[in-house]
């Protein structure tokens, strides 16, 4: 595993001198009589802020998180947000670059084909150098663009958290149930770009919200025991009316690689949380009730989980204590995906988190949001329905990658309304 981060580091640094020669290129063309100084004074900039990168390429994900916990938070988000821009850049030029490398081909065998007089194929240069010239400064506002657009995903990861409301219908005479909330928060990522003052901002945004429960749903924990001890104290400071759930996500196991995942799990339930793992509640709200239910991590080659069940058993064993009385079933899972199972079952609402809502959003066309995950799971941000049975996936309020675009850190209020 350390050997693919090797890898991926090398391969983002390639990219990274990559795109360094190409823009290099353009400021020449741009600003031939200056080219020199201008591509310095870039460099002095370029160079310092993709540090992410050459950590990940020398020391793996321990370089990556050793940088991420050694430096000061300021510059971790600056270098992590720069290199998202330089990413972008690249991107860009390999899109826009083959298509026109193609065209200039393309009209140098043109030329070369009608055998141009001398004085005309001069005279056309240099017209097209002067034009050449203009459109490259003009071309170079894209990386400016790019860096820009990166600073404030920055600045927005680190933005109070907004409030998704969304409904779930119960039958109308449970009228003890109506206006019954449950707030969600997921994703926290306690160790990653979250430090004690935003972990407190976040605890008190839930904390304000007046819901009667409070449910987390995985990734409280980034990588390492050692965040076990803010994790248990913003578990301890949420004040939900009556109760506060937790399901696992598979950052807690990553974190219970050294430590054994019974100390994880044990560790976390100290904190006053009731963690449901295949299991369900039967919780009590004036004279009527509603089931929440919790489910395990999907198995995983690489993670040492609480159970050795498959999605499906796992559904079925959390709903073996559930009744068919009517009440609603509310159910807590980290990933998305295992929705495709849960939706052939009698739930009601599922709560999910695990993407990050994908993090960088250019829209959505109905139930296809159009972020960086969309390829890999069609689950994976905001509310879904299928055939009567809900989803609603979480954005997270952390994250790996401390940037966000139009996916904003989150919290999802949910209120039962009459049917």
């Amino acid at each position: 595993m350390n050997a693919v981060f090797h890898a991926i580091g090398l391969m983002v640094t390639l990219l990274n001198v990559l795109t360094f020669l190409a823009l290099r290129r353009r400021i020449g063309v741009a600003f031939p009589k200056h080219s020199g100084r201008i591509t310095l004074a870039v460099g002095l900039i370029y160079w310092p802020l993709l540090f992410p990168g050459l950590f990940l390429a020398i020391g793996g994900p321990s370089g990556l998180m050793s940088m991420r916990d050694q430096l000061p938070l300021a510059i971790g988000i600056a270098g992590m947000a720069f290199q998202l821009a330089v990413w972008f850049y690249g991107g860009f030029l390999l899109l826009v670059g083959a298509p026109a490398a193609f065209v200039d081909a393309w009209r140098r065998l043109r030329r070369i084909a009608r055998r141009d007089r001398a004085g005309t194929t001069l005279e056309r240069e240099m017209v097209d150098e002067s034009r050449r010239r203009a459109l490259t400064r003009a071309a170079l506002a894209v990386p400016a663009a790019f860096v820009a657009t990166a600073a404030g995903g920055a600045l927005a990861s680190r933005q109070e958290p907004v409030v998704r409301t969304i409904r779930l219908p119960v039958a109308r005479d449970l009228t003890q149930l109506h206006g019954l909330t449950i707030a969600q928060v997921s994703d926290v990522h306690v160790g990653s770009y979250m430090d004690a003052q935003r972990l407190d901002m976040i605890r008190d945004a839930i904390n304000s919200l007046g819901a009667d429960y409070h449910v987390v749903t995985g990734d409280l924990l980034d990588n390492h025991m050692d965040q076990m001890e803010e994790s248990r104290r913003f578990l301890r400071g949420l004040k939900p009316r009556v109760g506060k759930f937790m399901c696992a996500g598979n950052h807690e196991y990553i974190a219970g690689r050294e430590v054994g995942t019974p100390a994880i799990l044990q560790g976390l339930r100290e904190s006053g949380v009731d963690l449901l793992i295949d299991e369900s509640r039967k919780l009590a709200h004036g004279g009527a009730h509603f089931y929440l239910l919790g489910i395990d991590y999907p198995a995983q080659a690489t993670l040492q989980r609480a159970t050795d069940r498959t999605t499906d058993q796992s559904l079925d064993a959390a709903l073996a204590d559930v009744r068919a009385d009517g009440a609603p079933r509310v159910l807590l899972s980290h990933h998305p995906k295992t929705f495709v199972q849960a939706r052939q079952r009698p739930i009601d609402l599922m709560l999910a988190g695990h993407t990050h809502g994908g993090q960088l959003v250019a829209g959505r066309i109905g139930d296809y949001a159009l972020t960086p995950v969309l390829p890999f799971e069609h689950y994976h941000n905001g509310y879904y329905e299928w055939q009567g049975r809900r989803l609603y996936v979480n954005a997270g309020a952390g994250g790996w990658m401390p940037v966000r675009i139009n996916c904003p850190p989150e919290i999802t209020l949910v209120e039962f309304v009459p049917a």
